[in-house]
């Protein structure tokens, strides 16, 4: 009787370890493996153990939730045991076993090795890799390690065992897949793989022409940085111990510390190099130049103790250069050019970045928000955008300024040879200034001159047929015409030879005339023949021309005040693409406001300051730029004031200050 209580405590017994080592089971369900096993996975840490004790610690619940394992720990990679149950839920109606390929995505891992453990005691060796052997196209699946493909019975209980010795990474994935899902994966991983490659070689290639066309050092030194930097990548990817020495392993740690520690001794000459002013170097950049010793030294070094102590040094100098190139490249930019706010922010956030990846590889972080590899291209990527699109934008600013100041040193040499041969010609007692104006004055006689007889003439047409045009129209055109014979021989007065110095006695005159005997007109005359000169014109583009009407009456010369109203009138119907257009006068008590009103673009302050400039004109402008210039100058000139107030996309309002008539 006593062997059925011993048998029945013994069965409680091992139902409870049944319960312990079952807790963590993962269900498969039918067809489908496990995208993500990692969730799922205990740890240990305790290199010297064996197999059956490992099991024994894992079956005993004595794994824990969290990998102990420390890079600095040894100057060898550290190693940690993971572990899983897995259970195959599908139904056992006599289907055969369901086949699953375990997956494993770990960077630079030195070894893993991968059992599977049955409930009848069977263990299988599914995977046995070490960094240290030739390469087998067979344990990898593009850029991770497969197993071959192995079963789970339905209904069957199994022990998934993996022991990592790892490199510089910790972060890694493991899956449980089917070889249809396998496959799929693969595929994309391929695609993807594929994509990058090209895309960044691409750039590269783009990136290195445009510099030696431009013998830029500075963006050649940056396109052999990017270079070795995506050789690291390809390194990652095990693509240099798959294309090009998969039978020679021991090459393995040899080029990699060659590359880790050449982009940092590239880092560091490209540093003294933005340093450089004027052919010389200065202390700072001998000191830079020299630190690319270290990566020599380090490299040196790899061949006698290739361990993590040698990594973690390499990662310290790669620190170290991306501080340096963050601070020397901005200075290098002020000396060049102007820095835009947006190059410093993206050369900020890369700097970020890569120091917080180089933080999470030393501490072996767990967040794990996204995989190493793509955490690592994805900076790689910023920075090398950032980069290029930021240098090859200031190389193309600085020569583009260049060509600028060329272009205007030889406008100017030009113009003073022009000017040198105009004094030549001129008399020798007139002075440039005079000289300048008299040229002026003579354009502008010859041009009034030349249109003043096709004008008589086309009045002269006009006249003849004027019987046959209705009152309104008539009226219209004998104000326009006498409007261009009034401009034509005020402009032939101005430029008749000694008229500055009769327009300076005509000033005198003008200042001691009494007030009564200024012209007096009301503003409204000069409204009404504007809104003729432009309704048609409105009209004609769906605008509505509108003119408040005014018995205001002023004494400012109405061919000054026509050709102001007229430009801005003009300008206001031509750059509004819909709603109207609104003259106007307002009292103001001591002085009227003529105002111009319209809906159109509108301007911002440096666009108003610029065009108020003679030959300053927009992109779309058709004129030649002196249309606002000439309104200013003229209210200047007759003792007006013209102002204007624009937003973009609402419209402009000018407004001209005039004096009442005494």
């Amino acid at each position: 009787m006593t062997r059925i209580p011993r048998l029945c405590l013994l069965l409680f017994f091992s139902l409870f370890l049944s319960g312990i080592a079952h807790a963590d089971t993962v269900n498969l369900q039918p067809g489908h493996g496990i995208a993500d096993l990692k969730p799922h996975l205990t740890y240990t840490s305790d290199p010297k153990a064996s197999l059956a004790e490992i099991l024994k610690q894992f079956r005993e619940g004595q794994f824990g939730s969290d990998m102990d394992a420390s890079m600095l720990a040894t100057n060898y990679a550290p190693e940690a045991w993971a572990a899983v149950e897995i259970y195959n839920a599908t139904l056992d109606d006599g289907r055969d076993p369901d086949p699953f390929v375990l997956t494993i995505d770990l960077p630079l891992v030195s070894e893993v090795d991968a059992y599977v453990v049955r409930e009848s005691g069977l263990t299988e060796n599914l995977l046995d890799y070490s960094i240290f052997e030739p390469f087998v196209p067979e344990a990898h699946s593009v850029t991770r390690l497969r197993t071959p493909v192995f079963t789970i019975a339905p209904q069957e209980r199994v022990t998934l065992l993996v022991n990592f010795k790892f490199g510089p990474f910790q972060s890694f994935d493991i899956a449980l897949e089917t070889p249809v899902e396998l496959e799929a994966s693969a595929f994309a991983a391929g695609v993807g793989g594929t994509a990058f490659y090209a895309f960044t070689l691409s750039c590269l290639i783009f990136f290195l022409g445009f510099h030696l066309a431009m013998k830029n050092w500075i963006g050649l030194l940056y396109a052999v940085q990017f270079a070795v930097g995506l050789g690291i990548l390809a390194y990652i990817d095990g693509l240099w111990f798959r294309f090009f020495f998969p039978d020679n392993p021991d090459l393995q740690s040899p080029v990699g510390f060659f590359l880790l520690f050449s982009l940092s001794a590239n880092g560091f000459l490209i540093s003294a190099q933005s340093l450089v002013r004027n052919g010389k170097r200065t202390t700072l950049s001998k000191v830079l130049a020299a630190l690319a010793i270290l990566p020599v030294a380090g490299f040196i070094i790899s061949f006698y103790s290739p361990g993590t102590y040698t990594a973690f040094f390499g990662y310290v100098l790669l620190a170290l250069m991306f501080a340096a190139v963050f601070v020397t490249s901005m200075d290098w930019r002020k000396r060049e050019g102007p820095i835009h706010l947006t190059g410093v922010l993206i050369s900020a956030l890369g700097t970020i970045l890569i120091i917080a990846m180089i933080v999470t590889i030393v501490i072996g972080s767990r967040a794990e928000l996204i995989p190493a590899t793509i955490a690592v291209k994805g900076i790689f990527s910023i920075l090398m955008m950032s980069t290029m699109t930021g240098l090859t934008a200031h190389i193309i600013n600085l020569r583009r300024n260049h060509a600028k100041a060329v272009e205007a040193e030889l406008t100017a040499l030009e113009g003073e040879a022009r000017r040198s041969q105009e004094l030549l010609v001129a008399e020798r007692n007139y002075t440039r200034a005079r000289e300048l104006a008299s040229l002026r004055q003579r354009q502008l006689a010859t041009a009034s001159h030349d249109l003043k007889q096709p004008i008589m003439s086309l009045r002269m047409n006009f006249d003849s047929l004027a019987e046959h045009v209705a009152p309104e129209v008539r009226q219209r055109l004998k104000e326009a015409f006498d409007y261009m014979e009034a401009l034509s021989n005020d402009y032939l007065r101005e430029t008749t030879p000694g008229s500055v110095d009769g327009a300076q006695e005509e000033a005198g005159e003008i200042e001691e005339t009494p007030a009564g005997e200024q012209e007096v007109y009301e503003v409204a005359l000069v409204l009404d023949t504007v809104y003729q000169m432009f309704h048609e014109e409105a009209v004609s583009k769906g605008l509505q021309l509108r003119r408040v009407p005014s018995s205001k009456t002023i004494a400012v010369p109405p061919l000054i005040l026509m050709r102001i109203v007229s430009n801005l009138v003009s300008n206001a119907v031509k750059y509004t693409d819909k709603g109207s257009v609104l003259i106007g006068v307002r009292d103001r008590g001591t002085a009227i406001d003529l105002c111009v009103l319209d809906t159109g673009t509108g301007m911002d302050t440096d666009e108003i300051e610029a065009f108020s400039q003679a030959y300053n004109k927009g992109e779309t402008s058709t004129g030649h730029g002196l249309g606002l210039s000439v309104c200013f100058e003229l209210s200047r000139d007759n003792g007006m004031e013209l102002s204007c107030h624009s937003e973009k996309g609402k419209g402009t309002r000018f407004t001209l200050s005039i004096p009442h008539a005494a």
